[in-house]
């Protein structure tokens, strides 16, 4: 011990003063490097408690951070510490850390080995802990439980601002555990499904609503096409005739990969009276593998190629519109879009009548590819061949 840590019995100057002094041996100051360790500068030992813990100070008042190093390991014969982690003989290659006070706790109840207060580093294998006794991974030496995201209530669904890439979330109530699918500005978030439970010697194996683990389910969100001003009263059904069909392609690569349930559709119209209503209006969905219409296509679908899937999702509705802005038509029977080909929409106005107060869609202008087709008559529904357009299409939204 230094002069300084020395005590004579000579500087005891009455009797009432030994406590204080026999504090003082349990307690080290260095005066130099900001570093106090279970003393006070002041002298003030009140409520201190010899051998209770380490307690570090900054020194200086100033609010620098203490810096301090952690001694070397390799002289510890914990089983599960890698040899290889080791340099020379003087521990990890990261022998300390700087960290601002108060920041950290680490509790370790163990007196031989290092599980308590293990840091995990960045290629570590972490293991999440086994059922029923069984082994764990042998090439994982770290041990970490951890839950991810959940809800104990029913029917709810992560939103895609709810998750991260590779996060989890798991609707306790349901049974069901969601996840992000895609890429970085075209997410949704998808079931992993087909989940088997088994108990008291029977087995079942729980899916979403009937389907096979890869059918889509209703995720609750929007899929948003090229936006647009342009405005086109023929689209998606003709006010200043009796009759009108009209058809849009929608590629792949604008909706993104992935299949998706489409319960609905939102189309933006603009300039209607309100409360304009189309009477009979239907509205059918297929895929394609066409990127745009091509030459000599009719009404009846010839000249598009592959088509596939043809649905009819709404029938025999009147279509009012109230406002201006997004309409949304909920579907009657719901189409699973496969994710690959291109969809089709095609658009049957059969209220027999024009009225005046029609208005428009506001649309986008492309000029790039032919994603719209159109045909209109009066006094019958019309058939045959009709004009493709190459500039524009209708905001459309996929509610799916």
């Amino acid at each position: 011990m230094s002069e300084k840590g020395k005590i004579n019995i000579s500087q005891i100057r009455g009797l009432d003063q030994l406590p204080y002094y026999l504090n003082k041996l349990g307690e080290l100051y260095i005066e130099d490097n900001n570093v106090v360790l279970n003393y006070n500068a002041s002298g003030d030992t009140s409520n201190k408690g010899i051998g209770a813990g380490l307690t570090i100070q900054d020194g200086d008042a100033l609010g620098n951070d203490v810096t301090f190093r952690i001694g070397s390991l390799n002289t510890l014969s914990d089983s599960d510490l890698d040899l290889t982690e080791y340099t020379n003989g003087s521990g990890y290659t990261n022998l300390g850390f700087v960290t601002e006070l108060n920041d950290i706790v680490l509790q370790n109840t163990s007196t031989s080995s290092m599980d308590g207060v293990r840091v995990i580093k960045e290629k570590d294998i972490i293991h999440g802990g086994t059922l029923s006794g069984e082994t764990s991974y042998s090439g994982s030496n770290r041990y970490l439980k951890f839950l991810v995201k959940s809800s104990e209530q029913s029917g709810v669904i992560p939103s895609v601002n709810d998750l991260l890439p590779g996060e989890l979330m798991l609707n306790i109530a349901d049974g069901k555990l969601f996840t992000l699918k895609g890429s970085f500005g075209s997410y949704e978030v998808i079931e992993l499904g087909g989940v088997s439970d088994s108990s008291s010697g029977t087995t079942s194996t729980g899916t979403t609503s009937g389907t096979t683990p890869n059918t889509p389910t209703i995720q609750n969100l929007t899929w948003t096409s090229p936006a647009g001003t342009s405005n086109e009263e023929r689209y998606p059904a003709y006010g200043l005739y009796d009759y009108s069909h009209s058809m849009f392609i929608i590629r792949a690569s604008e909706i993104g990969s992935g299949s998706k349930l489409l319960h609905g559709l939102q189309i933006e119209m603009a300039g209607f009276t309100g409360g304009y209503t189309f009477a009979n209006q239907t509205i059918k969905l297929a895929h394609t593998s066409d990127l745009e219409f091509g030459d000599n296509v009719k009404v009846d679908l010839t000249n598009i190629n592959n088509v596939t899937n043809l649905t009819t999702v709404k029938a025999n509705f009147d279509w009012n519109i109230g406002s201006s802005g997004f309409q949304t038509i909920t579907f009657d029977t719901n189409f699973e879009y496969n994710g690959s080909d291109s969809l089709l929409i095609i658009w049957e106005n059969r209220d027999g009548n024009w009225n005046s107060g029609f208005g428009w869609s506001e649309c986008w202008f492309d000029n790039t590819y032919v994603d719209s087709w159109y045909k209109y008559q009066d006094n019958s529904y019309p058939s045959g061949y009709g004009t493709k357009d190459l500039s524009y299409r209708p905001n459309f939204k996929l509610n799916y």
